[in-house]
């Protein structure tokens, strides 16, 4: 307020109440003056002691009650104020809590939603993997097998017998809810350049001087993985053998409630 910069610092309490005791003081005031006058006229009409007494009387009273009431008045302003602020404050804290409960029921939602994208894009990812085929390579050195004395280098250069060497295990880890639904075996000799698609073969079958196992193996690798294993018997004592492994598999879209998984479809793939 200009001329009364003051007044912003006041309280609504302490405005009410100036406002009631000035309320009382021109109350009074008027009421000093009305009696000034009577005062003055009844000198001039030469009233008894007696009625100038009940006059003052009535003045004490208005003025009295003129401070009761503006009293009164300030204490109910500043009732209605307290009350208000209460109610407001009330308010408040509701609506902080509404908003505290909002905000924790949007962070809720979003860290669901955010682990159902995560678990969706894996399961996706392992889907796409799965269909384009998990791949292992080693290599398998020539065999050495156990020569007589008095053989000689015949004996050597002879093919090793089955019997006589161990097969060497080529494993592919995937997840231990897959269904596997296609096993490719590739042979490749050591220094052929051919690409895998051309040096194909199929479980089984014997190429050359490597033998394949009949079936693949499933062993457990973990809670979560688990290795789809092949035998490959290589019965060349002269040169090393390249062998690969492709496995493709499906993931079912939830399991059963006996925690096995659902048999998924089984696709045909002509695919290298």
């Amino acid at each position: 307020m200009l001329g009364f910069p003051f007044l912003h610092e006041l309280t609504p309490n302490v405005i009410a109440a100036l406002v009631g005791a000035g309320a009382t003081l021109v109350a009074a005031v008027i009421n000093l003056r009305i009696a000034w006058r009577r005062e003055v006229l009844d000198r001039l009409n030469k009233r008894s002691p007696k009625g100038r007494r009940g006059l003052l009387a009535a003045i004490t009273i208005l003025v009295v009650a003129s401070g009761v009431g503006g009293y009164a008045a300030a204490l109910y302003l500043m009732q209605n104020d307290q009350q208000s602020t209460r109610a407001m404050r009330v308010e408040l804290r509701q609506r902080i809590a509404e908003i505290k409960d909002a905000t924790s029921r949007l962070e809720q939602t979003r860290v669901g939603d955010r682990a159902s994208i995560e678990t969706e894009v894996r399961l996706r990812e392992e889907r796409r993997r799965g269909g384009e085929g998990v791949v292992a390579t080693t290599r398998i050195g020539p065999c050495r097998a156990r020569v007589l004395s008095g053989t000689g280098d015949a004996a050597e250069s002879a093919p090793c017998k089955e019997n006589e060497i161990a097969p060497v295990g080529i494993c592919v880890s995937v997840p231990a809810a897959a269904s596997v639904y296609e096993v490719t075996p590739y042979l490749r000799a050591e220094g052929d350049g051919a690409p895998w698609e051309e040096r194909r073969a199929a479980l089984g079958a014997t190429v050359g001087s490597v033998q394949l196992a009949a079936h693949q193996v499933e062993r457990p690798d973990s809670a979560t993985l688990k290795n789809i294993c092949i035998d490959v018997w290589s019965l060349d004592r002269q040169h090393a053998v390249d062998a690969r492994v492709v496995v493709r598999y499906l993931l079912p879209d939830r399991p059963d409630t006996t925690g096995s998984v659902q048999e998924p479809l089984r696709a045909a793939s002509t695919r290298p």
